[in-house]
């Protein structure tokens, strides 16, 4: 019998683990590791900010994945020795013929001096309580959206989160007393996006009322602060995206670059240990113009499913899968009811292409569908 392990059940390890089991005989074991018992996609970290929905409508236990015979294993990873094929589980180790490393991105506020004490940290779910409570408080002064840390996962979300505090404040009639105002260490609002990107980007905040300012570096927050390098900022309710890490069992595994990431083929995503595979928001593959392929879930989808197809082939001595595209889409929500979307070609050069399809009802729609169907496929319920 063969194995693969795969270290993390985000989205790229749930699409590895089903389209793998799909792909191979149950005489291949699927080992999925993950200490959390429960699965939300983060888009809902914004609806239950202000509202719209909750985490726990579109949470799925691990437990209940639809695909039969892959073995969930819901404990910590504490080493992972990628030579050996192999990690420690709590207390036992479990080796494979394939590892897929997908742990995902740490959100670390704590590396930015008063962001915790100050500010709320909506990239991780434990935050978003207490923020959604600050919010249902607010009366009106400034928000401050603070990207305080690039590289994150899904680069449009901060923006995401000021449309929505936009449509929230106007419908609680406090939008006229009110500032929204998003500031970014990025030197322009979307590198990933480019000029036209992130100009198209500047527009749509500007036509809302809602401020922006790039290249902010953060020295520290300070109750009702945040200290630039260049200035200061007041702000009456902060929601901050920290910076981000991958997970120290990574980083102790000696799977890291310089850049604090998994650095792996552009290709077959893989490390430079054999069978050893990365995907997701830990990796970092870098573009013909420098900047890192955005840390996204539908990218570590469809990373997912690609290494799946490529562990499947050497499995069963079939055809190898064709090499990784690099190329992915993202739903930008304006508010409730309507979305844009951006398609990017991010292998092309000497710059990634991208398209922007204009906003509308039906990319709203698209972007909740997008959940329930992959709910759907994975989970049983």
């Amino acid at each position: 019998m063969t194995r693969t392990l795969i270290l993390g059940a985000g989205f790229g390890g749930l699409a590895t683990a089903t389209n793998l089991r799909e792909a191979l005989a149950d005489d291949h074991e699927i080992v999925l590791v993950d200490r959390a018992e429960r699965f939300s996609m983060g888009l809902r970290k914004l609806w239950e900010l202000v509202g719209h929905s909750t985490i726990a409508e579109g949470s799925r236990s691990r437990e209940a994945l639809a695909a039969p015979d892959i073995r969930v294993v819901r404990d910590e990873i504490t080493a992972i020795d990628p030579g050996a094929r192999s990690a420690r589980i709590g207390d036992g180790a479990i080796e494979a013929d394939h590892v897929v490393v997908a742990l995902g991105a740490v959100s670390r506020p704590d590396l930015v001096d008063g962001l915790a004490e100050n500010g709320h940290d909506v990239w991780s779910v434990a935050g978003v309580p207490r923020a959604a409570e600050a919010l249902r408080g607010f009366q009106g002064g400034r928000i401050v959206v603070l990207i305080a840390g690039a590289p994150y996962p899904c680069p449009p979300a901060p923006y995401e989160c000021a449309f929505h505090l936009h449509e929230h404040l106007t419908a609680r009639g406090l939008r006229s007393s009110s500032e929204i105002e998003v500031a970014t260490v990025q030197p322009m609002l979307m590198p990933n996006a480019g000029k036209d990107g992130s100009e198209w980007m500047g527009a749509q905040l500007a036509e809302r009322g809602i401020g922006f300012r790039t290249g902010k570096v953060v020295e520290r927050v300070e109750p009702g602060q945040i200290v630039f390098q260049d200035g200061a900022l007041a702000f009456d309710l902060l929601i901050a995206v920290p910076p981000h890490r991958a997970p120290d069992v990574v980083v102790a595994a000696g799977l890291t670059n310089k850049a604090g990431w998994i650095p792996v083929d552009e290709g077959t995503l893989q490390t430079e240990h054999p069978r050893v595979f990365a995907i997701g928001d830990v990796t970092q593959i870098v573009l013909a113009n420098g900047l890192p392929l955005p840390k996204a879930g539908v990218m570590a989808e469809q990373e997912g499913a690609h290494v799946a197809a490529a562990i499947a082939a050497e499995v069963s001595g079939t055809r190898d899968a064709p090499p990784f595209d690099g190329a992915g889409y993202c739903f930008i929500e304006m508010g409730t009811d309507s979305a844009a979307v951006f398609r990017g070609d991010f292998y092309a050069e000497p710059v990634p292409r991208l398209t922007i399809d204009a906003a509308s009802p039906a990319h709203a729609e698209e972007k909740r569908a997008f959940e329930a169907e992959r709910l759907a496929r994975w989970f049983r319920a």
